[in-house]
């Protein structure tokens, strides 16, 4: 019983839980490093969360802690032509480039 308990409090406070839409596999078509961080147009759209580029553009903010292997991982897929699938960060109002918090990419 008190592992069931435990199980449902982590699993209340997961991420995963609060995780916002993910992309599906996607080519990035543009990449451009701001003075905020890097931002990337991709194939995918999400005009409910993007409102620039009819919501093809999102970004890696510098504050995020894992910045320099996300934005270094990206760069790869970019230049190399590999699908990836990101993850919106959906604690976020509507916005020219919302941020992403994760990414996956194929092979």
């Amino acid at each position: 019983m008190k592992i069931k308990i435990i199980l449902l409090i982590a699993l209340v406070f997961s991420s995963n839980v609060y995780a916002g839409p993910w992309s599906g596999w996607t080519k990035i078509t543009i990449v451009y490093p701001y003075s905020g961080g890097l931002i990337f147009m991709s194939e995918y759209s999400n005009s409910e969360l993007s409102s620039c580029d009819h919501g093809t553009r999102f970004q890696i903010p510098l504050s995020h802690p894992n910045y320099d292997v996300l934005s270094s991982t990206l760069l790869t897929a970019f230049v190399t032509q590999k699908n990836i699938s990101f993850n919106i960060d959906s604690d976020q109002a509507r916005s020219c480039s919302p941020t992403i918090n994760r990414f996956m990419m194929q092979r």
